[in-house]
This record gives C-alpha cells, sequence and structure tokens, in this order.
C-alpha cells in the first residue's frame, strides 16, 4: 500500500472511530447536566458511572428504546431525516452536528499523526472540550466531571508529546491564575461574578495541554473573539444587558488554534515582543 492510500485509509478509519466517539459524547452532553441538577452538584463517580451508562439509547420524545440499526452514527440520523422510527418526533440537528465534528476531528488526527496514541488522545481532548462548549452554550455550565478527566488527559498530551510535565504545570498555573485574577478582581469592582469558576479551571485545561508559552496567546486569542463576536451582538440589541455569556467556547477556540498552529506561543511573542 503506497503511502498516500495509507494516510487516506488512516483518516477513513479515524473518522469512523471518531462517529462512535461523538454518538458518546451526545449522551455525556445530555445526560451529565442532568445528572448534577438531579443530585444537586454532587454526583458520585458511581452515580455518573451508572447515569452514562443506563437506559439505553432511546428517543427523548416517546422515550422506546432505539434499534441497533437506529443507532449508527451518523447514518441512522441520515436514513430516518433526523426522527424517531417510532413517533417521528425530530431529534434536532445538532445531534447530527456532534458526531459529524467528532469524526473530522478524529480524521483529522489520524491524518496528521497516523493511527497512533498521539492522534486518539489529542482528538479526545478536542472532543472533550467541544462537549464543554455545547453545554456551556446550553447550561451556562463546566462540569467538573468533564474538566478533570479532561485536566489529566490534556497533562498527559503535554508530557508524552510536547514539553513536559514542568512545562504543562506552568501552563496550567498560568491559566488558573490569569483568569483567576481576572474573576476576582471584577467580582470586587463590580460586586458580581464575571467568569464563573468552570471557566477559570478550563483555562487551567488548556494551560496544561499547550503549555507555557502558548497559554497567553491562546488567552489572548479567547478574550479577542469573545469581544469580536459578542459587542456587535450588543450594540445590535440582541444581548441584554447583564445577560450570561458562556466563556467556555471562546476559551475552547482558543486552544484549538493553539492545537492546530504549531509553536503559537513563539509566533504570538514575535508580534507583541519583536526584538
Amino acid at each position: 500500500m503506497n503511502g498516500l492510500a495509507s494516510v487516506l485509509l488512516s483518516s477513513l478509519l479515524g473518522g469512523c472511530l471518531g462517529a462512535v466517539a461523538g454518538s458518546f459524547l451526545n449522551v455525556v452532553i445530555h445526560r451529565v447536566p442532568r445528572l448534577i441538577e438531579a443530585a444537586g452538584e454532587r454526583v458520585s463517580l458511581t452515580a455518573y458511572v451508572s447515569g452514562l451508562a443506563w437506559p439505553a439509547s432511546h428517543c427523548p420524545s416517546c422515550e422506546r428504546h432505539l434499534n441497533r440499526r437506529d443507532n449508527i452514527p451518523i447514518l441512522s440520523y441520515v436514513m430516518l431525516h433526523g426522527r424517531c422510527r417510532f413517533c417521528r418526533t425530530s431529534y434536532g440537528a445538532h445531534y447530527l452536528m456532534v458526531e459529524l465534528f467528532t469524526a473530522t476531528v478524529f480524521a483529522y488526527c489520524a491524518f496528521m499523526f497516523g493511527l497512533t496514541p498521539k492522534a486518539f488522545l489529542g482528538a479526545t481532548i478536542i472532543a472533550g472540550l467541544f462537549a464543554l462548549c455545547v453545554i456551556d452554550i446550553e447550561e451556562q455550565l463546566l462540569p467538573d466531571a468533564i474538566l478533570a478527566p479532561l485536566f489529566c488527559l490534556s497533562f498527559a498530551y503535554h508530557v508524552l508529546y510536547a514539553g513536559g510535565a514542568f512545562d504543562a504545570a506552568l501552563g496550567a498555573v498560568v491559566g488558573y491564575g490569569v483568569l483567576w485574577l481576572i474573576q476576582v478582581s471584577y467580582l470586587r469592582y463590580r460586586g458580581t461574578e464575571g467568569l464563573g469558576y468552570g471557566d477559570v479551571k478550563l483555562a487551567a485545561v488548556i494551560g496544561a495541554w499547550l503549555g507555557m508559552e502558548a497559554t497567553p496567546v491562546v488567552l489572548f486569542i479567547a478574550f479577542a473573539a469573545g469581544v469580536m463576536l459578542m459587542l456587535p451582538l450588543a450594540l445590535l440589541g440582541r444581548i441584554g444587558k447583564g445577560a450570561p455569556i458562556p466563556f467556555g467556547p471562546f476559551l475552547a477556540f482558543g486552544g484549538l488554534c493553539g492545537f492546530l498552529v504549531p509553536h503559537l506561543g513563539a509566533i504570538g511573542t514575535r508580534i507583541f515582543f519583536p526584538v
């Protein structure tokens, strides 16, 4: 098998694995916030595991369990036109979007790194960030149940494939420290919370993933993206004064930029601090 065919096959297999991961990610996105709400934010590990594993996949409207043929990632959605086989209620486009996104991410990582642990780990981190984005947009929540394992995976990625444990720890401290200072300063100045503590912890996750040099640039990208998107909406009256704005997606976007652009930290340093 020649090199191109091998790369394409790796990407295809990666995409298939990503579609399956996206199907599970839909379960996480739907069930984790409800488990937290039902348990008053104190959910045990056992409760999370059992809550994600059971009940089996079912229609959220009629609650009929899905057949195996109706539970094939992407294909089943397309064949059923996004509707339940039994009650014909629409599932909504976001289920398909999640599976397509994760399939694309896994295919890209397999294309870049082959079918290797590095590709799987990198794609899993991005998928976790995407799950946090969706939950933050829908629920204004960044659950520790996702943040904690994501921090461990991010730290492991940087130790194994980037700058080592010390640099990962520094990145986490910088990410956490900068957003914690902003959160505390805003609270003291305005008397209200401007950033949630979940955002602070997510910055630590991204810092551990990308390391010390890239973290300041990633945070700058996150804040700049937030201003560029939200300021016009606020001026047009699309966002009410004091309305909560999820910052997690902007942090995740900054982190994705840091992953996709090699040496982003060095590039940012040359731009902002030219010699």
